[in-house]
Order: C-alpha cells, then sequence, then structure tokens
C-alpha cells in the first residue's frame, strides 16, 4: 500500500544481494509502477504475474475466479488485518455512499487462505457482510508458487 516505500526497499535489498553476490528472485506482482523494469535493470528476475493473488492460485485458476464471477475482490491476510488502514480510512468506506462507489461493481470477496494464516474467517465475513458481498474462501498451498520458482532458478 505505499509502493515508494516497497521501490526504496527493493532497491536496498538487491544492492545487498550484489554486495554479497547472491541472486535475487523478486516475489511481488506490480506493486508499484515500472517494479518489472526496476528488477531487469539492476539484475533481479521477477516472478511472472500481475498480483500475488495470482502467484498462489496460479495463472490459470485466478483467471478462471475472475472470469466465474466478474467482480471479485481478493483479500489475503495482511489485507484483513489492515484493512482499516489500507482501504476504510484511505477510502472513506464509513461513509455509506463512498463504500456504494467504490464497491458497486464487486459481487464477491475472495479470501486466499495460505496455509500459516491465523484464523480469519470471522473478520473476513465481518468485511464481506460490511461491503455487501458474499464471501468465498479459497485455501492455497505454494506449489504454484514452488513451480515458477523452480523454472527460474
Amino acid at each position: 500500500m505505499k509502493p515508494q516505500e516497497l521501490k526504496g526497499r527493493l532497491l536496498e535489498v538487491i544492492a545487498y544481494a550484489k554486495k554479497r553476490n547472491e541472486r535475487v528472485i523478486c516475489l511481488y506482482g506490480e506493486c508499484f509502477p515500472g517494479i518489472s523494469e526496476l528488477c531487469r535493470l539492476h539484475g533481479a528476475i521477477k516472478v511472472p504475474g500481475h498480483y500475488c493473488y495470482e502467484m498462489l492460485l496460479g495463472a490459470e485458476l485466478f483467471q478462471q475466479l475472475i472470469n466465474d464471477t466478474a467482480g471479485t475482490y481478493f483479500l489475503e491476510k495482511e489485507l484483513i488485518l489492515n484493512f482499516e488502514e489500507y482501504c476504510m480510512n484511505p477510502l472513506e468506506l464509513y461513509d455509506q455512499e463512498m463504500r456504494k462507489y467504490c464497491f458497486e461493481h464487486y459481487r464477491r470477496l475472495l479470501y486466499v487462505r495460505q496455509p500459516e494464516d491465523p484464523d480469519l474467517i470471522f473478520q473476513a465475513g465481518k468485511l464481506a457482510e460490511f461491503l455487501n458481498l458474499s464471501l468465498e474462501i479459497r485455501d492455497v498451498n505454494y506449489s504454484e508458487l514452488e513451480k515458477k520458482l523452480i523454472e527460474l532458478i
């Protein structure tokens, strides 16, 4: 949610890795404009994918989920735990008109649950209810991401 901070931190990590003669594989989606170009210019390999959800679900399933239900709002642990800071306050979602404006084209909330996530079903359900969306939960393991990393290594 803070692209300039991420950009700066990524540059620091790449520089540190270069000093240690290490390869860098970037596991971010398109979290800020130009991330792929930045990685290329600085010798880091970026895992293919525009979204972290796509990396976790696999490109095929991700696309299928979007095609099945246009208007899918994806969530993962970090967004659930920080929804107020990342979305509620900046988008003024406590205001019913703003909430309608921001979410009127969404139909469902899809929580992409990772193996180490704490139990966040209640919080995800409350968010879905607040946003007037249905809730779906998809459990993922890291097999799709593992395949991509093996290809890159």
